[in-house]
């Protein structure tokens, strides 16, 4: 059972939690599959916005070698605009997806992987404190000795 199945059952069960569906927001103007956009901001270059993942095969045919962008990305990027330093982080950006492929995540998504290390994880600093006390061996190999067996 799919998620849809689910919502459906949810329905014909009367029941009164279930959402009513949403007509889907067309992604982009009617009838248009993607844009290219020449940005002022880096340096002329060229991107490709694609409305719709299904697009996104042929978009990549027709423009190779062009950094592709779906709309919630141009407005994550959008939202840090009034950043000190925003031209230089747009570079960067784009420079990783260029170089990387990939997608830009909203910070508040469910799907945004934080790059903290987790409360408990080893990190380099605390590495530092373990060697301090006698413990973590790593990089500090012990001389060989005999191996016996019983």
């Amino acid at each position: 059972m799919d998620l849809k199945d689910l919502a459906r059952s949810g329905e014909r069960e009367g029941n009164a939690t279930a959402a009513p569906a949403k007509p889907p927001r067309p992604a982009g103007p009617p009838g248009v599959k993607w844009i290219v956009v020449e940005s002022r901001l880096l340096g002329g270059e060229q991107l490709l916005v694609v409305f719709e993942k299904k697009h996104l095969k042929e978009a990549r045919k027709a423009h190779p070698g062009k950094v592709i962008y779906f709309p919630p990305e141009i407005e994550e990027l959008r939202r840090h605009k009034e950043a000190p330093d925003y031209p230089k982080f747009l570079k960067s950006v784009h420079l990783v997806k260029k170089k990387f492929g990939g997608w830009i995540v909203p910070s508040d998504s469910p799907l945004a992987r934080r790059l903290d290390p987790p409360k408990g994880s080893r990190t380099r600093g605390s590495r530092t404190q373990a060697r301090r006390k006698g413990g973590d061996n790593h990089a500090h190999a012990k001389p060989a000795g005999r191996t016996t067996r019983p």
